[in-house]
């Protein structure tokens, strides 16, 4: 007779961007890429797999590092990815937390290197263009996006240069062309994008094809010219009936044109970013800004413009490929804290005044070291972004009501860092130089910690003020153990 099952003491879920097919490769990724039995905080064992025409499962037994906890973790591997942690020793949550990071750092990985071997595109049904996921070389992009960070430090170099070439009207000339520069950002920022997300045009439908592992150069050689005609084909049925897309008839397409496919090997979605936008703003009292989408598979998002009514968010590719969409309207929140705290305005004045004392007050002082002197504002420059991104993550946490979820979106987009720099799942380490970066955010760990122990019963009153004090509070504790 065989032993008892242990009974389920707590589940939980993880999204995933990855079709069928890919998630039956995932126990193979493990044994093959895992060093199993040696997880930072979690040791496992008796790893096994099943696959059957409902999905694959995978269990293993799992305990903290200290301790005689033991429990049984089963992995049911779908889209929604949902998991069973069983024991006979009922719960305890702090393995439970580890675990869960685990997982989701693990499937992170996995999914970035299934990413390989999958084909991505992308619709907006309405519009002309139509686009793959591709990383944009623009410098003005990376300028005019960010926070305006970037824009504002190149207005300290230009603020130089003037000075140097017309002494006299310097502070004239700088202010103008820095106004400038500010007021254009949005439209400079929306300047290549393929798509303008509007009330009209407002989905964004990703298509994801699985190529056999290994094969994906010789796949898109042999049916370059039949993926086009799919492409376009699968536009067209878009066009025609945006509300039944779905892999079979995206598979349909795909053989239709020569492309042998199995329904399996797509995972189709359709996002209302519009609606998404128009959603967040209007919780944060905003009209909705500009919307536009960028090829870029990195996952990311930007609001820029120099009022609220000039605003324009950028919102990357592989932002909405890598999340879903509760995580990707709470990343949206985040970018219009930023224009709800009219943060450009903020920083346009700390730049001007810096500018104006440094011309007419202290330069005869500084003249004997003044590239140190510039590398240190343009790290408090950095330094004070960092209470800027915090507030906007604290907002976000509040207005949208779902700090924990903003926790898990920054997990996903943040997940290699984590591991290989911050070593956000090894106790006792010292993370103090992560703060000294050139870096507007703070360390991620931090921002992640802060958001899972937001209390939303009891929030700070005054955001700004809240985060100065918790920046501090993360550089004073970031040398310590768990820290």
């Amino acid at each position: 007779m065989p032993d008892p099952e242990p009974p389920i003491v707590h589940t939980f879920e993880i999204t995933t961007e990855l079709a069928k097919s890919m998630l039956g490769m995932f126990p193979k990724f493990v044994n093959e890429h895992v060093a199993f039995g040696s997880m930072p905080g979690i040791r496992m064992s008796k790893m096994s797999a099943q696959a059957s025409p409902e999905g694959t499962t995978m269990e293993f037994m799992a305990s903290p590092q200290k301790g005689d906890y033991q429990a049984l973790v089963r992995i049911h591997l779908d889209r929604v990815v949902k998991i069973e942690v069983r024991s006979f020793k009922g719960r305890d949550p702090e393995f439970e937390k580890q675990l869960e990071d685990v997982l989701l750092m693990v499937i992170q990985f996995y999914e970035e290197e299934a990413r390989k071997s999958a084909l991505y595109l992308a619709f907006v049904p309405g519009s002309k263009k139509t686009a793959e996921l591709r990383r944009p070389a623009s410098i003005t992009r990376s300028i005019f996006s960010g926070n305006m960070i970037n824009l504002f430090l190149l207005s300290i170099l230009i603020g130089v240069f003037i000075f140097i070439l017309i002494p006299k009207y310097a502070p004239i000339a700088f202010i103008i062309v820095m106004l400038s520069l500010v007021m254009s950002a949005g439209k400079v920022s929306a300047l290549g994008s393929p798509w303008r997300i509007t009330k009209k045009n407002r989905d964004v439908v990703l298509v994801l094809h699985t190529i056999p592992e290994g094969q994906m150069q010789e796949y898109v050689h042999n049916y370059r010219d039949k993926i086009a005609k799919a492409k376009e084909k699968a536009y067209e049925m878009f066009m025609d009936c945006p509300n039944l897309v779905c892999a079979d008839k995206i598979s349909d397409v795909f053989n239709k044109a020569g492309v042998p496919s199995k329904p399996e090997d797509f995972l189709v979605r359709k996002i209302d970013v519009y609606g998404m936008v128009e959603r967040v703003s209007g919780k944060f009292g905003l009209p909705t800004p500009t919307i536009v989408i960028s090829q870029d598979p990195r996952p990311n998002a930007a609001a820029t413009g120099f009022t609220r009514q000039l605003g324009t968010m950028i919102i990357t590719m592989g932002l909405l490929v890598q999340l879903d969409e509760e995580e990707i309207e709470v990343v949206v929140g985040h970018e219009v804290s930023h224009l709800r705290a009219g943060d450009p305005i903020a920083l346009f004045l700390l730049i001007g005044l810096e500018y104006l004392a440094r011309v007419y007050v202290y330069l005869k002082y500084i003249e004997p070291f003044f590239l140190p002197y510039l590398i240190g504002i343009f790290w408090l420059i950095f330094f004070f972004g960092k209470f800027l991104e915090s507030r906007a993550d604290l907002e976000s946490g509040i207005i949208l009501g779902k700090p924990k979820v903003m926790a898990e979106s920054l997990k996903k987009i943040g997940f290699r860092r984590l591991l290989l720099t911050e070593r956000f799942l090894e106790p006792n380490v010292s993370r103090f130089g992560e703060w000294l970066r050139f870096d507007p955010h703070p360390p991620l760990y931090f921002r992640i910690q802060r958001l899972e122990a937001l209390d939303l019963k009891n929030p700070p009153k005054h955001t700004f003020l809240s985060s100065v004090r918790a920046v501090f509070s993360g550089i004073a504790h970031s040398g310590r153990a768990g820290g």
